[in-house]
């Protein structure tokens, strides 16, 4: 739990925009030497501004959604694999609308209602991965259990919730799997995620087959020169890149450091 909430904290302060408090925060501490505290802040404002271009954020995202491309109806393209794989995405904290309780986020519900496509067409069982960081909180496994039979209608069979990372995801429904009995398994995330998702999957001893869903590289209002405009939204798309293509760098020098 701990280490979850830590991960969590450092990567908001290292990727932007809480990068930009981090050089703030140095620049005061090196307040006496003008130059140095004039390139920091530069440099701060000038990573920001490109990163919230569209430009900027649907090239970073469409190399990550690229290398999945989106396949219609794809359990007719590739040998059916044994099971469905459903990555856990977070939680709304608060749903007033359903009754003020929890809920699966919104990249959650996507990858939910592609689970659901992909379960009535073949009928195979559903696995749903996610723990939670708080002891006290309910898993993103269960409440994304709860969409799937309550409101999408379909059956889950198993639950992995101690996982807080997308190595453990793939770690912990390994063995979840093989235990079953089960060799290969469809995975489902968004298609941005999959590049770094499969990465850790394939480490395993299953065979994981990529399931993409929410293609989201092209932003609106980025046609003509819109795509040099700065926007919030596309800052956002960025940030989520960034993570992408930092954990992507992180896993390949894990693996060489083993």
């Amino acid at each position: 739990m701990d280490n979850a909430l830590l991960n969590r904290s450092l990567e908001f302060l290292f990727l932007p925009p809480g990068q930009l408090l981090v050089l703030a925060l140095l620049a005061v501490f090196w307040r006496k030497r003008k130059m140095l505290v004039c390139t920091l802040m530069t440099v701060a404002v000038l990573q920001v501004l490109i990163l919230s271009l569209p430009l900027t954020a649907s090239g970073l995202l469409g190399k990550l959604e690229k290398q999945y491309p989106p396949r219609f109806e794809l359990w007719k393209h590739d040998p059916v694999p044994q099971a469905i794989v459903v990555l856990g995405s977070g939680r709304n904290l608060n749903v007033p609308e359903y009754a003020g309780g929890e809920s699966t986020s919104l990249a959650g519900i996507e990858r939910l209602r592609y689970a659901a496509l992909l379960h009535r067409a073949t009928g195979l069982p559903i696995l749903v991965t996610g723990g939670s960081p708080l002891a006290e909180a309910r898993s993103e496994a269960e409440l994304m259990r709860d969409v799937l039979q309550d409101e999408f209608h379909v059956p889950v069979k198993w639950l992995e919730t101690q996982s807080h990372t997308t190595w453990q995801n793939a770690q912990f429904t390994d063995e979840l799997l093989a235990a079953e009995g089960i060799q290969s398994a469809w995975l489902v995330t968004q298609a941005w995620h999959m590049p770094r998702s499969l990465y850790a999957f394939r480490q395993q001893k299953l065979q994981y087959l990529p399931a993409s869903v929410s293609y989201s590289g092209v932003i609106q209002w980025s046609d003509h020169y819109m795509k040099f405009i700065p926007q919030a939204t596309a800052l956002v798309r960025s940030q989520i890149a960034l993570h992408e293509w930092l954990g992507l760098a992180w896993y390949a020098l894990r693996a060489k450091l083993q």
